[in-house]
């Protein structure tokens, strides 16, 4: 993957050439540390993901410069990056502000949003997986992103919604790790109910479901060592 010379009134601009193989360097990285093909603790220099990729450093460095931004690197000056590995204060605060923000939407989307929104999110959760098998874990995390992320976007929040994403992608990595030790038919039971509640309009019960639900996957997270550092 080389530059593409880009001409601007005759002008020679690489500006815009670099700002895409950044934009894709960086969603590489990105996948490669949450499917754990680069580890907690793996060291990353720009030289070497420069030969990786075959462009200059400049894409590469404002990659990993966004990837820090976002709590996934760590700059060592003169060295390169550290992959930070996943902390207790990492898993606390995000499960906080999960509880915050999904009690919100699923009150939000009791009063907001459509029938057919809410008859979507009931198709999503009778999606859900019923056997721990080690190939259906793609699958699980894929659906329960899709099925939380569409009861925020049925609030037609714009805020909310934002503030979400950065969160879920927070939780991502804990998440990835955290699915291969899931009972898969104890959270499609989860997933239902809470979606039938929301098409009920009951805002009293989806509440509660959902910080039930939540506060499952928190104590289950707290107690797999093979998260935590």
């Amino acid at each position: 993957m080389g530059f593409q010379w880009i001409s601007v009134k005759g002008e020679i601009n690489l500006c815009q050439a670099e700002k895409s193989y950044a934009k894709e360097i960086y969603k590489q990285i990105k996948l490669d540390i949450l499917n754990q093909r680069i580890k907690d603790g793996d060291f990353l220099t720009l030289s070497e993901l420069a030969d990786k990729y075959n462009v200059s450093k400049t894409p590469v460095r404002d990659a990993l410069g966004a990837l820090e931004i976002q709590g996934y690197l760590k700059s060592l000056p003169r060295k390169g990056y550290l992959v930070k590995p996943i902390t207790q204060k990492n898993i606390r605060e995000s499960f906080q502000m999960r509880f915050i923000f999904e009690k919100v939407a699923v009150s939000l989307a009791v009063k907001l949003a459509s029938d057919s929104e809410l008859q979507n999110i009931m198709q999503l959760a009778a999606k859900f997986p019923e056997v721990s098998q080690e190939n259906e874990i793609a699958r699980f995390n894929e659906l329960n992103d899709m099925f939380h992320m569409s009861i925020i976007k049925s609030t037609h929040n714009s805020l909310l919604i934002e503030m979400c994403e950065g969160v879920m992608e927070n939780l991502s990595r804990i998440l990835m790790t955290d699915s291969k030790h899931l009972e898969f038919v104890n959270e499609k039971e989860e997933h239902i109910n809470i979606a039938r509640a929301l098409i009920h309009r009951d805002s009293k019960t989806a509440e509660k479901l959902i910080t039930e639900h939540l506060l499952h996957l928190e104590s289950r997270v707290n107690t797999n060592e093979s998260i935590i550092v």
